[in-house]
């Protein structure tokens, strides 16, 4: 029944005609919308820019996408990429431990203390979280 009181006829779905073969049942396909943005343009900072400002006023000094890049840089070059770093494709990165990046990666690079702050920031900066595939549990975003 509508919002109305009206009888109404249940719709149909439409059937998909598929052809699988026995080895496509143990595969799926995860659909991703990466795009390279490495040689646009477009996207780069005039280096100037930053230096007509004349400090910040009550905001942060370094953006956090910034300390991000920066944090899984040095994780890397400190040896504590079981912890957290990219995937191998360089398309997202992965935290392996969690305890561990909260106990030791983000008092060093961030100010938050919880996991779940640090999720807020990922989200509040237009990340995605990858959960199916071989990139499960990796954050993504096109522009980073």
């Amino acid at each position: 029944m509508d919002y109305k009181g009206n009888a109404t006829r249940p719709r149909r779905s439409k059937k998909i005609n598929s052809v699988s073969s026995p080895v496509d049942a143990n595969r799926f396909i995860v659909k991703h919308n990466y795009h390279d943005h490495s040689h646009d343009t477009s996207a780069l900072v005039d280096e100037n820019e930053s230096a007509k400002r004349k400090g910040p006023r009550g905001g942060v000094t370094v953006p956090f996408p910034t300390k991000l890049h920066l944090m899984l840089s040095k994780v890397e070059e400190e040896g504590l990429s079981h912890i957290v770093s990219w995937q191998p494709h360089g398309r997202c990165f992965l935290v392996h431990k969690p305890k561990d990046f909260v106990d030791e990666i983000m008092p060093t690079f961030f100010r938050q203390s919880k996991l779940t702050s640090f999720q807020r920031q990922l989200n509040l900066y237009g990340f995605s979280r990858i959960t199916a595939g071989r990139d499960r549990g990796g954050y993504y975003h096109e522009l980073f």
